[in-house]
């Protein structure tokens, strides 16, 4: 994890010696480290586990030299000697100070003098490190499972609720340092450190090839959240590997233990945080996590094994020749946002095809992208709702309000990403064309993407070809959820979600490299799951990961999609006419779905648990159109699948084909064409509210469009 703020830095990665200081490597003495290994530790005291730090390990040693922080750094720098005399000290950095000034205590800290006071697990741990010292040779040690190893929260040390806020500028925590690293400085005692290897080399870029020189970690290494566009330390997370070190003092044991306010010490067992930071959704209370969360199956062993195109001119037909309309410009809204952007001197960029085929089929890929893949869920920015308004202001296109009543239209789309310059002119080109020539006619308040914005794996480079070129003519926001290639990745180096984040979850609207020359903003989503609040609508939007068959929802959007349905329960007998749950994936509710779909079962039980169902679902995935009306809830549900957004068309993909052949045919609908969905929320002055639904497909069948279907909102029946 080092995390190293303003100004500070990893010392156990700098290659300046202290002045007089010269270190002899050997190799002999120190054979290469595997890197690639991963510890299964088998201890009394801290049990079974599996660790993410490959390189974690324990040193035992005498400090031989040290350096204060540096100006505007955060880390103290021992040099710590293992009992082979002839192996090169190790560089500690340990880091004992909060640089954000003017913010929230960035660092936290326990001083544990197990002299005075001690657990029966630290002195069990002191009594090992202890006997440790009596070997010859100390270094930094993976892959013996008798090594001792910490865990700040499942092992017994310290109390994990007791850390200390260390307030920016404080000297608390260095004062106490210091004082201990006199005391063990004069009586010549040893030091625990417990951290990951380094390999640091005698100059800058130098390398090591006898192994690590170097510790670094020395903190919690658990607990670290996945915050929207954040830095990727989640990926650290895991039990029994928190860095600490301990002073094995003639007086007793000491040892110094810090964590970052950003890390949670509620964890689970894997070292994940078993909270959202968000109060309204942390606050579920454990019946009604029991009743909506999914009961986990045991993996299977192989499972556990496999561990330039634009529409800068009117064409024929169109609405901007028909009805005199033209194409909007690129303007910045009241609200600060960009949304069409058609100058037709954009040569920005060009289109980049993307070939998965060496990627794809690999091993690393293919156990991601089948069954259950849980990829990481980012936390969002606070609780994950958010108001057209901040975006569109009160009275939004789209929305009409006037004596005979009121009504909101906006589009859906998924699947849109074209990876290919033939399969951009066969389907997204005509797509694009066809939703931007309708909202310039007849314009919607938003477009709501479904997922798979971009493919194969949702890269940045790809943003501009896929993307924000295609629309660039599309004259309302588009708001997103990440579907299954925006997520995934094919290799450790990738963060996932990383440039989707970018788009559709900045802080404030703006330029992104990703978009080229396109002035289209960014989106101020909260998160990649959200509600969206807008005139008589509310849609529910989740990420449903990145499995190629069924989806999967971790907690935290389960307990989020419960607090919703209970709030817009509520908003309901207030006059609210819809609410629509978006995903990605189908939920596969049909009666004789098999394998059965855990997380339709989820989203199910969630449902039934706020006494609450949403009007309708939106989703895609399977690269067509398809809608199908739910009837065994005791309303009529209807399920619209709009996959077929310029990406592929694929007939194989029907979800329920045997169910959807004995479906009456108002009850269900396939069309194996690309399009987009048209919808309207209406709430006339007299009669009932409704929601309708249109499937305009770019070769329609007739002069309207292919398919419709209208919901009364008071009855949940179909009209």
């Amino acid at each position: 994890m080092e995390q190293c703020n303003s100004g500070g830095r990893d010392e156990s990665n700098s290659g300046n010696t202290m002045p007089g200081t010269y270190f002899k490597v050997y190799r002999k003495y120190f054979p290469p480290f595997d890197f690639g290994v991963r510890i299964a530790v088998t201890s009394d005291m801290i049990g079974e586990t599996h660790m993410t730090l490959g390189t974690y390990g324990l040193l035992i040693g005498k400090i031989t030299a040290s350096r204060p922080k540096r100006a505007g750094g955060p880390h103290w720098l021992l040099l710590v000697q293992p009992g082979n005399p002839e192996h090169p000290a190790y560089r500690v950095a340990v880091n004992l100070q909060s640089t954000e000034r003017g913010r929230a205590p960035e660092l936290q800290y326990q001083i544990a003098n197990f002299g005075r006071r001690s657990t029966p697990a630290a002195g069990a741990l002191i009594k090992k490190l202890e006997a440790l010292r009596m070997t010859p040779d100390f270094q930094l040690a993976a892959a013996q499972p008798t090594l001792p190893r910490l865990d700040f929260v499942r092992g017994g040390l310290i109390d994990p609720k007791k850390f200390d806020d260390l307030r920016p500028g404080s000297k608390a925590l260095e004062n106490e340092f210091r004082k201990t690293l006199a005391e063990a400085r004069k009586s010549a005692a040893l030091v625990a450190v417990f951290g990951t290897g380094n390999p640091v080399g005698q100059k800058p870029g130098g390398s090591v090839p006898t192994g690590f020189t170097g510790i670094q970690n020395i903190h919690m290494n658990q607990g670290a959240k996945n915050l929207i566009n954040g830095e990727p330390h989640y990926r650290e997370n895991g039990p029994n590997q928190d860095g600490g070190i301990i002073f094995l003092l003639p007086t007793g044991a000491i040892g110094i233990f810090v964590k970052f306010s950003s890390q949670t010490t509620n964890t689970n067992d894997d070292g994940s945080p078993a909270e959202t930071g968000i109060k309204e959704i942390d606050k579920t209370s454990a019946g009604v996590r029991k009743s909506i969360m999914p009961r986990s199956r045991p993996r299977s062993m192989a499972a556990r094994r496999a561990a330039a195109h634009a529409i800068s001119a009117p064409v024929a037909g169109t609405a901007a020749s028909a009805k005199g309309k033209t194409n909007p410009v690129a303007a910045q809204n009241l609200k600060g946002f960009v949304f069409a952007d058609i100058d037709p001197a954009d040569a920005s960029g060009k289109f980049i095809p993307d070939d998965d085929g060496t990627t794809y089929q690999t091993p690393y890929v293919q156990v991601r992208s089948k069954g259950q893949t849980r990829g990481p869920v980012p936390t969002p920015h606070g609780y994950p709702r958010m108001d057209l308004a901040t975006v569109l202001g009160a009275n939004p296109p789209g929305y009409v309000s006037n004596s005979g009543g009121k009504s909101l239209a906006f589009d859906v789309i998924g699947d849109s990403g074209a990876t290919s310059e033939k399969s951009l002119d066969a389907f997204e080109v005509k797509v694009s064309q066809l939703i931007t020539r309708d909202a310039i006619a007849s314009p919607p308040a938003f477009l709501f993407h479904v997922g798979d914005v971009v493919y194969f794996y949702g890269e940045e480079n790809y943003y501009y070809s896929q993307f924000y070129e295609p629309f660039k003519g599309y004259p309302a926001p588009i708001f997103a959820i990440p579907g299954n290639h925006d997520g995934i990745t094919y290799n450790d180096s990738m963060t996932s979600l990383d440039a989707f984040q970018k788009a559709f979850c900045a802080e404030t609207p703006g330029r992104w490299v990703g978009a080229g020359g396109i002035l289209r903003s960014t989106m101020t989503q909260p998160g990649v799951y959200f509600t969206l609040d807008a005139p008589l609508l509310s849609i529910i939007g989740l990420y449903s990961n990145c499995g190629e068959s069924f989806g999967w929802l971790d907690e935290p959007q389960l307990l989020f999609l419960y607090q919703e349905l209970v709030r817009l329960k509520k908003l309901r007998s207030g006059g609210l006419p819809a609410v629509i749950l978006a995903i990605h994936h189908f939920p596969r509710w049909f009666p004789a779905q098999k394998p059965a779909d855990p997380t339709s079962a989820a989203i199910d039980a969630t449902c039934k648990k706020a006494g609450f169902w949403p009007d309708a679902v939106i989703c895609g995935h399977a690269h067509l159109y398809q809608r199908v009306v739910r009837q065994d809830t005791g309303q009529d549900i209807p399920y619209v699948l709009t996959g077929a957004g310029g990406h592929i068309v694929t007939p194989g993909e029907e979800v329920g084909k045997s169910y959807m052949k004995q479906l009456d045919p108002r009850l269900g609908f396939t069309k194996f064409e690309s399009g987009y969905v048209r919808a309207t929320v209406a709430s006339p002055s007299r009669g009932d509210p409704t929601l309708r639904f249109e499937y305009r497909s770019v070769k329609p069948q007739g002069s309207g469009p292919d398919d419709t279907c209208t919901l009364n909102l008071r009855t949940s029946k179909l009209v």
